[in-house]
């Protein structure tokens, strides 16, 4: 019997069968899940890519914001920080207390030393060191010595920093009864100072003193 009548002799279940046998199955599987495997790796490797586009997408921006608030905030805190000039500010007459010999110069001097120093205490307030020494250039070597503290301005913020001068001295001898004033350049602590000497009468630790008058200061506040 040829192939062919042995078909047409064979029941449509048998043909059924003979169609769906191993070798057939297992190329129709294969087939089916290699196609399956590309789609499934298709997702997949589409997915994957996503997040990553998605996560770079994500960083990114996150990245600048984060520096752009560091950015400002830096920015912020130099916009807190005020600079503030103080104008017309002086002290008190300073008397030194009489420390040595008697009371009176005689006209023999006094030589004097000045030293004036700026220190911010208490956070917020300018405070100025006044240190004046008078000595009698002859013997009984009358003398007046001392310092005095005077606070010459209170911030309504915390004092960072004093950006003029702040420290001044001066030293000269008296030759006269008379008040003694000296000026000084602007770029100076000081703008001028007025002193008493010796007198007519008594002097030390009674009239002998100093008065200090300040350039502008400048000082930033926070």
């Amino acid at each position: 019997m040829n192939h062919i009548a042995l078909f047409r002799s064979l029941s449509p279940l048998a043909l059924a069968l003979l169609v769906a046998a191993p070798g057939c199955v297992a190329a129709a599987d294969e087939t089916q899940a290699d196609s399956l495997a590309e789609d499934a790796l298709a997702p997949g490797g589409a997915e994957t890519e996503s997040a990553a586009a998605e996560l770079a997408a994500t960083a990114a921006p996150h990245a600048v914001e984060d520096g752009a608030e560091l950015l400002t905030a830096g920015a912020d805190a130099d916009a807190l920080l005020s600079a503030s000039t103080l104008i017309g500010l002086s002290t008190g007459f300073y008397v030194p207390p009489h420390v040595g010999g008697d009371a009176e110069y005689n006209g023999h001097g006094p030589s004097v030393s000045l030293q004036v120093e700026l220190s911010v205490f208490n956070g917020n307030e300018l405070w100025a060191a006044v240190t004046m020494d008078a000595l009698e250039t002859k013997s009984d070597w009358t003398r007046a010595a001392g310092t005095a503290w005077y606070r010459i301005h209170t911030a309504s913020r915390p004092i960072v920093d004093v950006s003029s001068p702040t420290y001044f001295s001066h030293a000269y001898t008296d030759t006269d009864h008379a008040h003694d004033i000296f000026s000084f350049a602007p770029e100076s602590l000081v703008n001028k100072l007025d002193y008493v000497g010796d007198t007519r009468g008594s002097d030390a630790g009674r009239d002998t003193g100093v008065r200090v008058y300040f350039n502008p200061i400048t000082i930033v506040t926070e």
